[in-house]
């Protein structure tokens, strides 16, 4: 054989070919790339495991509001009450500036910023809107639109929380 030859054929020698990738349908090249997705997720489910199995559990304890013992007693928007009778401008005007509402004012201790929600025992969710004199930590004064109902209402003492402040 010549040098010729010889070169030539190191050369030249064809390594065998990649068999060339088959032609696939839509509906499979879906279904591989889905498959292949499934994969994935397989490991990455696996790996939060593992996470998961390191971290030491804590039980997430729901802790209860505090509640407090109030003296709750009950106020309208007249003379007995605000000291202002009916055709007086401020007459059914809170010391925060809203107006009485029935089953949503109350009048709070200076304490509680105007705002401040409670939920008191047996009564419901009402609003710290309004001030009073004889209003003091530990009193809740409730709105009531008639003196009957205040005077039936008495002076109760009931527990509360602050839900939002």
């Amino acid at each position: 054989m010549t040098t010729m030859t010889i070169a030539c054929g190191l050369l030249c020698t064809q390594q065998p070919a990649e068999a060339p990738a088959p032609i696939l349908t839509a509906e499979q090249a879906a279904l591989q790339r889905a498959n292949k997705r499934i994969k994935t997720l397989e490991g990455e489910v696996e790996a939060l495991k593992k996470t998961k199995a390191e971290k030491p559990t804590v039980k997430h304890q729901t802790q209860s509001k505090p509640s407090k013992t109030y003296e709750v007693t009950a106020y309208t928007n007249g003379a007995e009450s605000t000291g202002k009778s009916a055709g007086h401008p401020d007459y059914g005007v809170t010391a925060s500036g809203a107006r009485t509402k029935t089953g949503h004012t109350i009048a709070c201790p200076p304490s509680m910023a105007f705002g401040t929600r409670l939920n008191i025992e047996g009564i419901g969710v009402r609003t710290c809107e309004d001030r009073g004199g004889a209003i003091t930590d530990g009193h809740i004064d409730l709105y009531v639109a008639g003196v009957g109902e205040a005077r039936s209402f008495g002076r109760q003492r009931l527990k509360a929380e602050i839900i939002t402040k």
